[in-house]
């Protein structure tokens, strides 16, 4: 039961592993807002004038770091500052393992004796 749910868990995580973005939507989202705040800067500028540029910038640069984000939050498994703590989790699995064989190794010995 335990190795059963265990590979389903496996096969859910191969799943979500090989189901990525293409790079070609973040690519159109950049561009698309590089494009827009270009345009919005030109029809900002009579009324918020020399804070157009600090505005836009800002305003850039934060829509910048969702999308950042969120392709970071697209690719889980890998190892980088914002990925899932592998290396905790396989440490945690292996422990798990070890005492389900080491407590199936103990109820043989039990019933061979």
């Amino acid at each position: 039961q335990v190795l059963w749910e265990l590979n389903q868990n496996f096969g859910s995580c191969l799943k979500i592993n090989s189901t990525r973005m293409p790079a070609s939507y973040t690519i159109f989202m950049r561009s698309f807002v590089i494009f827009f705040f270009m345009l919005a800067s030109l029809s900002w500028a009579p009324t918020i004038k020399w804070l157009t540029p600090i505005i836009t910038g800002f305003m850039v640069f934060l829509i910048n770091t969702v999308i950042v984000i969120g392709d970071q939050m697209m690719r889980p498994f890998e190892l980088q500052w914002a990925g899932l703590p592998l290396q905790k989790f396989c440490v945690t699995i292996e422990h798990e393992i070890m005492n389900v064989s080491r407590r199936h190794a103990d109820i043989n010995c039990l019933f061979s004796a």
